[in-house]
């Protein structure tokens, strides 16, 4: 997947999530809504924030529907095999092994959690 073109963030806001997909924020709207595969963050003033995972599986979701002309039940199961569930949720614990690569995920997603919680202690 596209994964080598998303800057090295852990969050990214919705213009930025638009303009690295090519896509209309509708699409990012009904996308979240058809596969909920992704929640994006909406904090206090209203703004969406994405995370990295978020924008790698918005990226998939673009590449099996719109390139690969894949059908919405054969994302669904292509979204559960590539990034574990399609409810935004990780995959529960011990599902997997504790490989370094999983550890960085896991420490990539507390930083991006701290991230979010400092930007809405600065408001």
């Amino acid at each position: 997947m596209a994964e080598s073109n998303i800057p090295d963030k852990l969050t990214f806001k919705r213009k930025e999530v638009m303009h690295l997909a090519k896509v209309d924020g509708r699409v990012l709207d009904y996308w979240e809504r058809e596969f909920t595969a992704y929640v994006p963050v909406v904090n206090q003033s209203g703004e969406k924030y994405y995370s990295r995972r978020d924008v790698e599986v918005i990226l998939a979701i673009k590449q099996w529907l719109i390139q690969e002309k894949r059908d919405k039940g054969q994302i669904r199961e292509l979204l559960l095999r590539h990034f574990g569930d399609t409810g935004g949720m990780p995959p529960p614990a011990g599902s997997e092994a504790a490989t370094p690569e999983a550890l960085r995920k896991i420490r990539r997603g507390l930083d991006e959690i701290l991230t979010l919680l400092a930007k809405d202690d600065k408001s």
